[in-house]
């Protein structure tokens, strides 16, 4: 069945060039027959061109995962409904990072961006304020960066920097449209 949820996502994203899924329920049917509920669901898509941005990971893991159960029993159609709680993070690698800002030699080390700027070498401190990225360093003038909606990431509202990867991230308390739709497509065929 995951791998027919991941074609499926691979249809709402067709820029992807991978898709994933897991779901973390044993025995599937049983468990969500008689609770309704699933321990987790997580999705990923590899490689995701969205506008002038490329992602190398787009990924949710939603935890308690409630199902509505009269739907499983009487279409045999899997709907989820609600989650506890859940993240979802995508991944902008260096060189994305570096191509989007139009070639500026930033570098991303653990907790840090670096950039080199006339042989000065600055720190740029990365925020995240109303699905804008905005590097700052100073007097240093770098052009803010529109996150464009990105599929299985509903929101964007933290930064954080990774060895040669920025991680875009958002708490989650709603499953994504993507994974809504292809779950429902799927098992109700």
């Amino acid at each position: 069945m995951e791998a027919q949820l991941e074609s499926n996502i691979r249809r709402e994203v067709p820029s992807a060039d991978r898709a994933r899924v897991h779901i973390d329920s044993l025995p599937f049917l049983g468990r969500l027959a008689f609770s309704g509920r699933v321990r987790g669901v997580r999705a990923s898509v590899d490689d995701v061109r969205v506008e002038r941005l490329r992602f190398s990971r787009v990924s949710v893991e939603l935890r308690n995962v409630k199902i509505d159960r009269s739907t499983l029993v009487a279409d045999r159609r899997v709907d989820l409904q609600t989650v506890d709680r859940g993240s979802a993070i995508a991944e902008l690698t260096q060189g994305a990072l570096r191509d989007a800002l139009g070639g500026l030699p930033v570098i991303l080390e653990e907790g840090r961006i670096g950039v080199t700027v006339r042989g000065v070498a600055l720190t740029v401190e990365a925020s995240i304020r109303d699905g804008v990225l905005r590097l700052s360093a100073g007097r240093l003038s770098i052009p803010p960066i529109r996150v464009p909606r990105l599929p299985l990431l509903p929101c964007v509202t933290n930064a954080e920097v990774g060895p040669g990867v920025l991680r875009l991230s958002c708490r989650v308390n709603e499953v994504p449209q993507e994974l809504l739709r292809s779950v429902n497509r799927e098992l109700s065929s």
